[in-house]
């Protein structure tokens, strides 16, 4: 963080490359983007579901990542040290014994938080173990929830941050096929509703290009006000950002009006309970 204590932050959401795997390359892009936004006194970087690994769909290309796993932490960690932005990252992670998709956040060398995945597709349930409960974390004045890829389809899930306090929610996805804005046109759809019914912030990003394999993913970012109005945005195939400014205070705006503050006005119970697998 670039002070010590403040009720608004710059924060970027990050379209990035990511080639199954080659994680060398995928960091060394990730060490870019951090420079550039850095230079530009970001506070608080989001890059995509599985942006350090490339998106992992087999068993056995997580077996060749789980070889090489603790020299990946060790890389993002010096990065974190490199540069004075908080940042979360997307990487294959143990639960105990099994391995989840995992989203990090680094700060000052150390992670200091790690959201597991809690609803898989079809295909990575066969490959990775789901996650199991939510937990906010906080950024000096901040308090921030992640949602991986298919969680932000769930609203309870955002509810559920939102009622930790939560005051930005931070989307991270892996969403292959359609065009940049396609992509934009259907998440911004579901992501400003989201922004808007919980009076929170959102930051939203996706991997983008092309792989080896041939697989398309739609570069598409966006920076959503708790009035679900997009602040920024940006759509590409090459890997990008966008930045913007956000205030506490424009939630404590909406919050001091009795007409928009909706969150006030819920008379349900609505703790998450998560299915046995």
């Amino acid at each position: 963080m670039t002070e010590a204590t403040k009720n608004s932050i710059k924060v970027a959401a990050i379209n990035s490359w990511a080639e199954p795997l080659n994680i060398k390359q995928n960091i060394n892009g990730m060490a870019s983007i951090l420079s550039a936004v850095s230079e530009k006194q970001v506070d608080y970087a989001l890059f995509p579901e599985l942006s350090v690994s490339g998106y992992i769909n087999n068993k056995q290309n997580l077996h060749l990542y789980t070889q090489i796993h603790d020299q990946v932490l060790i890389q993002l960690k010096n990065l974190s040290k490199k540069y004075s932005v908080v940042f979360s990252v997307g990487l294959p992670f143990p639960i105990g014994n099994e391995w989840g998709i995992g989203q990090l956040t680094f700060f000052m060398g150390n992670i200091i938080d790690c959201h597991f995945k809690t609803h898989l597709s079809i295909h990575e349930q066969l490959v990775f173990k789901a996650g199991s409960s939510l937990q906010a974390f906080g950024i000096e004045q901040f308090t921030m929830g992640v949602q991986l890829c298919l969680e932000s389809h769930y609203p309870e899930l955002s509810l559920a941050y939102q009622q930790q306090g939560t005051n930005i929610l931070c989307f991270a996805y892996a969403s292959p096929r359609e065009t940049p804005q396609e992509k934009y046109d259907r998440l911004s759809i579901m992501l400003q509703t989201r922004a808007y019914d919980n009076t929170c912030f959102a930051i939203a990003c996706n991997l983008t290009g092309k792989t080896p394999s041939g697989k398309n993913y739609a570069g598409t970012a966006m920076i959503i006000s708790p009035r679900g109005k997009v602040l920024a945005s940006c759509l590409g195939i090459q890997s990008d950002y966008c930045i913007a400014n956000i205030d506490l205070s424009d939630i404590t705006a909406i919050k001091n009006s009795q007409m928009s503050n909706f969150p006030a006005y819920r008379k349900t119970n609505t703790k998450i309970e998560f299915k046995n697998e």
